[in-house]
């Protein structure tokens, strides 16, 4: 299809992604060269360069230039017109550009219809530029502010101009002014105001010229049937009613719907404030546009839709469509390109969105452009214009189609200020697709209007070099073929060839290579296997410079040694040729576009390298040469019972694993045992009790491999080791110890084989200690009572109560062997005399809590002084049942303690901790009980946390202590003396009532006499007769 020349947007763009450049490929410069720039300039203040167009015309290379902004030497009478010029690429060593003559009307008023006079003042020729894409192609040139004043007293109507310039450039072409109708003479119904031509297209039989003020703004395309000479009409309704939607503003065309079918594609950047684009198909019959596609924008006010580019990235036959958003914004008019891929019959899908670098104001997309297939690869390739990165300097952007469409990385990028610092808002319109200085490459053509500058970049030939590196299949390592002075080794034959083809590549080049052995080895920073031998010694690459010609093969040949006693022979060894451009000699050269010197094909990311690789010869039965390596082993801690269950942190130093490793299958090459173990064990050695040709090598601090059997395991073979780690920089955090040991080899293993390929072997962690606890109690004892003096004891502030300062220090020792995690004390202390009684202790502080801390519950009321409310019995009763000693105890049933608990931190082996208590003892409350001594017994007691995996030692030292404190009473005799003499009287008292009671019940009647008298009745009727008859 043909191109506009200049495919422009609205305003700008923002800036601010990332590009992502392909690796080894110069993003500034892939085969368009800025070194070597044609640069052609314009009348100051013209735009000279706003719309840029390549042409040729017979063996003629032209570059037209729009300067809508210019004075025209045809048309003096005309206020700033604007002009094309045109530019002779060849024969113009002054970069002259001269004015084309569109033999046009000199006076304002001339008639160009019934209802029709022109105004050209300020009418912006030259605003777009397109291109008839064939070889006597005509040009369109447009002034969309071309105005019709015959209604001048009503409306001035901008119907807008366009002009077809024949192929040659003379002053014979056809105007056009689309929008004209007679008699129509209303400024904004219909097409008064369309401003046709603010956009153009050309193809071979279609002119589309977008007219964006039609219908109120709505816009419009206008599209001219060259073969009937008629215009397809939009009569679509729902568009045409969206006012304000500037449809027309960009315009290009394409076979979207067919291979053999042209469609109309129309922007409209304004629609409903996202952007819209259409795509249309002109339908013949009826002559009407008919809309078959529409896409939307992302973004409020993006202005998607202001530039468009239909070009065929995948070369299937159907045009994809890149459409612009150069007011795109992330942070602030950044521009995007949306990738639509055509997927036949007018069915487009969004492939990717390309942003350049991202750039602030950058206005990326604000012109897009098909360079056809500028690098020779059979794609095309599309610039897209950044005018104002670089603070308005301006960038243009390389990228290339291939097979899925758009690869998503530019392949090069422009800088205007690099090009030349005079630019500005280079990259605002873009031609590309015509071979301009005869190498059989297009090149491309960039305005910088501000700078009222044109420059031509033209491309470098592209071409491909072939590397071919010749290796054996395979090495055989136990039979060697060559010396290295008086020692055999195994070595082969290593061929680099090179040639070249491309188009259009005068003269030789020069190609400098890089031939590398193992260069595998060599990326991953490990020691090559292979070296290659040049002038007697051995090297691991090879720089050589050749001179090449077109299509000649030049080789070169090397011997390479294998290096004794390698490892590794599964992998293969990789031998790569990188290579680069060197000095090109062209011959004679051209003094005004002289040949420039080729590139080298870019390759999406890859190194420009070529590579091959051969493997070492393997003896194998079986067919997928499978090993089958068995792995057994178990634990084994020093100088500990072996059926301990665990082990204990601190008390094993050292552990070792005792690895059995066999093979069943084939010879197992590069075999190697495996341990993945925490990183908080140390390596110390590996043991095996014969040299069998295993070494181990800690990679990791936490992954240990061992080598086994040299150059491989046999089959049939076993192989016993152990490797020993230090175990004492365990912290324990971990519950259990695991070692997962795996077994493996370069060779194929088959899946129901590696069952025994891996190990686990575990041990608990546990921390082994053995606690204690002392403690003393200051002081031991102390006296108190109502004779003592009150400086004894101490005060707190407004209480009346005097107390008695105790301190109390625990120590809770760790004999070891490991560290205690954690632990607890609790102590009682007896705090009543009798249940219900006043609390006697009130606890001031605990110091020595920054490893541990303690919580008790506090005495609310420490100072309690229990009332005098005796009476005579109750005092009695107390003289009689007094005591001398009272035991208080807090594992006694009935007695009432404060409990205090501490939680301690970690302690270390043979580590101790010290808590400190003070506390006050109320003696008002001691001095109410009438015993000579209070014996205080305190106990404390400290505790582990089996859930923290502690062991506790039995060995006799107490885990268990209790404190004794007395407090001693200073009794003083009290004035008994007439508790004794009224007990004495109460005594007497009771005597004397219990005697007449007593003599009230006869136990004083004495009856002596009446049993003496009785005595002797019973005698005298012993001996009568009738006393015994009675009682018989």
């Amino acid at each position: 299809m043909g191109g506009s020349a200049a495919q422009r947007g609205a305003g700008g763009l923002r800036a601010l992604l990332l590009a992502l450049v392909a690796a080894g490929t110069p993003a500034g410069a892939y085969n368009l060269d800025p070194q070597r720039p044609v640069r052609f300039q314009g009348p100051a203040g013209s735009f000279f360069g706003y719309a840029v167009l390549e042409h040729f015309h017979d063996n003629t290379r032209w570059v037209l230039v729009g300067a809508p902004k210019a004075d025209s030497k045809y048309s003096t009478s005309v206020k700033s017109p604007g002009a094309v010029f045109k530019c002779r690429v060849h024969t113009n060593p002054d970069r002259r550009c001269t004015e084309l003559d569109m033999a046009r009307g000199k006076n304002r008023g001339m008639p160009c219809g019934k209802t029709c006079r022109e105004d050209r003042d300020d009418e912006w020729m030259g605003v777009s530029l397109a291109r008839q894409p064939k070889a006597d192609g005509r040009v369109l040139a447009c002034a969309h502010r071309w105005k019709n004043i015959y209604y001048e007293t009503d409306h001035i109507l901008p119907h807008g101009f366009c002009y077809i310039i024949p192929s040659n450039l003379q002053a014979k072409g056809r105007t056009l002014i689309p929008c004209y109708e007679e008699y129509k003479k209303k400024y904004g119904e219909e097409h008064g105001s369309c401003q046709a031509g603010i956009a153009g297209f050309f193809t071979e039989e279609l002119v589309v010229m977008g007219a964006p003020g039609s219908f109120y703004w709505s816009g419009t395309v206008k599209v001219l049937n060259l073969t009937d000479n008629t215009y397809f009409k939009l009569n679509d309704e729902v568009i045409m009613n969206r006012r304000y939607t500037y449809l027309g503003y960009a315009v290009t065309a394409g076979h979207f719907s067919h291979v053999s079918s042209t469609d109309v594609v129309g922007g409209a950047p304004q629609d409903e404030g996202i952007g819209k684009v259409y795509i249309f198909r002109a339908d013949r019959r009826s002559g009407t546009l008919i809309k078959i596609f529409q896409a939307s924008g992302k973004k409020m006010g993006s202005y998607f839709g202001s530039s468009l580019c239909a070009v065929d990235l995948n070369t299937d036959g159907l045009s994809d469509l890149l459409v612009g958003a150069p007011m795109f914004s992330e942070i602030r008019d950044e521009g995007q390109v949306t990738v639509y891929i055509n997927k036949g019959n007018g069915v487009l899908e969004e492939q990717l969105t390309l942003s350049g670098d991202g750039a602030y104001n950058a206005h990326f997309g604000e012109s897009i452009a098909s360079l056809g297939d500028l690098d020779d690869d059979g794609f095309p390739d599309v610039a897209i214009g950044a005018p104002k990165e670089d603070d308005f300097s301006g960038a243009v952007y390389i990228y290339h189609g291939d097979a899925r469409g758009m690869v998503p990385q530019y392949s090069m990028k422009l800088s205007g200020r690099k090009i030349s610092p005079v630019l500005r808002m280079f990259g605002q319109s873009i031609s590309g697709g015509i071979d301009m200085d005869g190498n059989s490459y297009p090149d491309m053509t960039v305005g910088a209007f501000m700078s009222d500058s044109v420059v031509l970049l033209r491309a470098r030939p592209v071409i491909t070099v072939d590397v071919s590196i010749f290796l054996p299949a395979s090495i055989n390592i136990t039979a060697p073929q060559c010396h290295d002075g008086q020692q055999p080794v195994n070595c082969l034959n290593v061929t680099a060839c090179f040639s070249f083809h491309g188009k259009h590549v005068p003269g030789e080049i020069g190609l400098n290579y890089v031939l590398t052995a193992d260069v595998a080895k060599k990326e991953k920073s490990q020691l090559p296997r292979v070296y290659l031998v040049l002038l007697g010694e051995s090297v691991g690459q090879v720089s050589e410079k050749l001179r090449l010609v077109h299509l000649e093969e030049t080789c070169h040949h090397y011997v390479a040694h294998v290096k004794r006693r390698v490892q590794d022979v599964i992998s293969p060894i990789v031998f790569e040729a990188a290579y680069s451009l060197g000095e090109h000699v062209t011959g004679e050269e051209e003094k005004e576009l002289p040949a420039l010197t080729p590139v080298l094909r870019w390759k999406k990311g890859q190194k420009i390298a070529q590579k091959n690789q051969t493997v070492f010869e393997r003896n194998c039965r079986s067919e997928d040469c499978a090993a089958d390596l068995q792995l057994q082993g178990h634990l084994l801690l020093s100088s500990v019972d072996e059926k301990t269950p665990y082990l204990a942190l601190g008390a094993v130093k050292n552990i070792s694993l005792n690895i059995s490793i066999s093979n069943l299958g084939d010879d197992a090459y590069d075999a190697n045992v495996s341990f993945n173990v925490s990183r908080e064990l140390f390596f110390i050695n590996m043991w095996q009790k014969e040299e069998m040709g295993i070494s181990c090598e800690l990679l990791e601090l936490d992954f240990l491999k061992c080598s086994v059997g040299f150059p491989f395991m046999r089959s049939k073979s076993k192989y016993e080791f152990s490797v020993i780690f230090d175990t004492s920089h365990l912290s324990g955090e971990e519950e259990v110890l695991s070692f997962i040991v795996t077994a493996q080899s370069g060779n194929v293993e088959r899946s129901e084989s590696l069952h025994n390929n891996v190990l686990t072997l575990t041990v608990p962690l546990m921390h082994e200690v053995d606690t204690s606890i002392t403690g003393i109690m200051s002081p031991t004892s102390f006296v108190y009572g109502e004779s003592v003096d009150a400086s004894n004891f101490i005060q707190l502030d407004d209480l009346e109560c005097h107390f008695q300062p105790l301190n109390v220090t625990l120590q809770v020792y760790n004999t070891g062997p490991s560290t205690l995690p954690g632990s607890s004390v609790s102590m009682s202390f007896p705090n009543r005399l009798s249940p219900g009684g006043a609390e006697m202790f009130h606890q001031e502080m605990v110091v020595g809590q920054e490893k541990g801390n303690c919580s008790f519950q506090k005495n609310p009321t420490p100072c309690i002084i229990p009332q005098e409310q005796e009476n005579i019995f109750h005092t009695i009763f107390a003289f009689f049942t007094k005591s001398g000693r009272k035991v208080l105890d807090c594992e006694k049933t009935g007695i009432s303690c404060l409990t205090m608990h501490c939680n301690l931190s970690a302690l270390a082996k043979e580590e101790s901790r010290t808590i400190d208590i003070y506390m006050l003892l109320n003696t008002e409350i001691l001095k109410k009980d009438s015993s000579s001594v209070i014996q205080f017994m305190t106990h404390a007691k400290v505790k582990v946390d089996p859930s923290l995996r502690v062991v506790e030692v039995a060995s006799g030292n107490p885990e268990e202590m209790t404190v004794v404190f007395e407090a001693l009473h200073n009794l003083e005799p009290r004035g008994y003396g007439w508790i004794i003499a009224i007990s004495l009287l109460v005594g007497i008292l009771i005597f004397l009532l219990l005697a007449v009671l007593l003599w009230k019940m006869g136990f004083f009647r004495r009856r002596y006499k009446e049993i003496i008298e009785a005595e002797k009745n019973r005698k005298e009727n012993e001996d009568s007769w009738d006393w015994v008859q009675k009682n018989q």
